[in-house]
């Protein structure tokens, strides 16, 4: 099944750990393709018309073991390379509108193709590729080996009864001379029921690393995230029913990286109970 999810802005104009409905496909249109032991991936470019020329927005699956640990990042490759897999992608929308027109589906709407697995040989498909197609090519997987890695994740063969998400993370690859990693938008997360979520620029679960007083001054080193804001909080007294959120603010912390910061907090209070909150 190929699916338009619509414009790249809907999902890089989200706000920090906005979820993102994917609507644009039915749960009958998914129950012909089926839910379990489902190979799954969202990707698009940026040709000519569009700057910075073949910029890629890959998804890379993270492991079933490692659901909430953000994957290494697909690296940025050279203009040519990145315009190869671009113009390998772009042979799927025409393939899923061939299929559109022959009306094999009857479940298929404009937004959401069912279509056939192998277009290789197949005189249904007159101006462009099946997504298995375009994706695997004589190559055997990898946009027929123009592109780094497999971009799909799959799902068990008990998936609808397992009760466990897969998350699948999105880069952007911005063609470069030199080296350089995909910067990380958000990841998309498909559920046991079928429903598939965007999850933009999430904000890491803040830690502290380690707290330490002097007199009257309490060090604090923390870790943060590369996207939201964190706000370090803290209190005197825990008064029941008060939530960590509505404890005072005391300072917005550093972010937009993963390394270990420090902080001081002056006060003359024996007790003191600190937290971060992250939006």
């Amino acid at each position: 099944m190929v699916v338009d999810a619509g414009p790249i802005s809907s999902l890089t104009n989200g706000t920090p750990n906005q979820r993102i409905p994917i609507n644009e496909y039915t749960g009958t249109q998914l129950a012909d393709v089926g839910t379990n032991g489902l190979n799954w991936s969202a990707f698009t470019w940026f040709d000519t018309s569009v700057s910075p020329n073949w910029t890629l927005f890959v998804t890379c699956p993270r492991p079933s073991t490692s659901l909430n640990v953000q994957t290494t990042p697909w690296q940025d490759k050279g203009v040519s390379s990145q315009k190869n897999t671009a113009q390998r992608m772009a042979t799927i929308p025409p393939g899923a509108l061939d299929e559109l027109n022959l009306d094999i589906y009857p479940a298929s709407t404009t937004a959401a193709v069912v279509e056939e697995d192998v277009s290789s040989g197949n005189g249904n498909y007159t101006d462009g590729v099946s997504y298995h197609d375009a994706l695997s090519g004589g190559y055997g997987g990898a946009f027929n080996g123009n592109f780094d890695g497999n971009p799909e994740n799959s799902t068990t063969n008990n998936f609808t009864t397992a009760g466990k998400v897969v998350r699948s993370d999105f880069y952007r690859l911005t063609p470069t001379s030199g080296f350089g990693f995909g910067a990380f938008l958000g990841y998309f997360e498909f559920a046991p029921d079928g429903t598939m979520t965007y999850v933009a620029y999430p904000s890491a679960v803040p830690v502290f690393n380690s707290v330490t007083r002097t007199n009257t001054t309490t060090t604090i080193t923390y870790t943060t995230g590369l996207y939201g804001t964190y706000t370090l909080r803290g209190t005197n007294s825990l008064t029941s029913g008060t939530a960590m959120i509505n404890w005072p603010a005391i300072t917005t912390l550093t972010s937009g990286d993963t390394a270990t910061h420090t902080i001081t907090d002056t006060t003359t209070n024996n007790v003191r109970f600190y937290t971060i909150t992250a939006q």
